[in-house]
């Protein structure tokens, strides 16, 4: 059986982050990983990389340039909020992670064991995911065609 895989996107010594990529990888998905710390997503990849979503799904509203940019009170057009993340990484809210037709960002375990189908608890075997009704995670389903 081919090994899942799918992409990754964190940045820094995020403790969360790490803690959710040992989740994943413990449960046999091999994941390409990117740090945004290290090599910035440009405007384009960040297009590619959000697609048609809801932008306020991937805002981190943590981050102390989200008041800044007055974000907590309107978000501009699509255009300016993915140039605003190019030049501010931590504006970005991660992990992102990304198969071939879904996309996820959090850290709700529950919700990644179901987009991956693996086991919550992050080891090799048979999940029984269940959808949890609070999540901070949004799992997406794009089509392909």
């Amino acid at each position: 059986m081919t090994p899942k895989r799918a992409k990754y996107f964190t940045y820094g010594n995020d403790k969360r982050c790490h803690e959710i990529r040992k989740f994943i990888e413990d449960a046999g998905v091999l994941l390409d990983v990117w740090d945004i710390g290290e090599k910035p997503l440009s405007e384009y990849e960040l297009d590619s990389l959000l697609q048609h979503f809801d932008m306020g799904h991937f805002l981190n509203q943590a981050s102390t340039s989200y008041k800044k940019h007055s974000l907590d009170q309107e978000l501009p057009e699509r255009d300016e909020v993915i140039k605003l993340i190019a030049e501010d990484h931590t504006l970005l809210r991660r992990p992102i992670i990304r198969t071939i037709r879904l996309t996820t960002v959090g850290t709700d375990k529950k919700k990644i064991a179901q987009m991956l189908q693996i086991p919550q608890d992050g080891n090799s075997g048979v999940d029984e995911a269940k959808s949890s009704k609070q999540s901070r995670t949004h799992v997406y389903v794009t089509t392909s065609k």
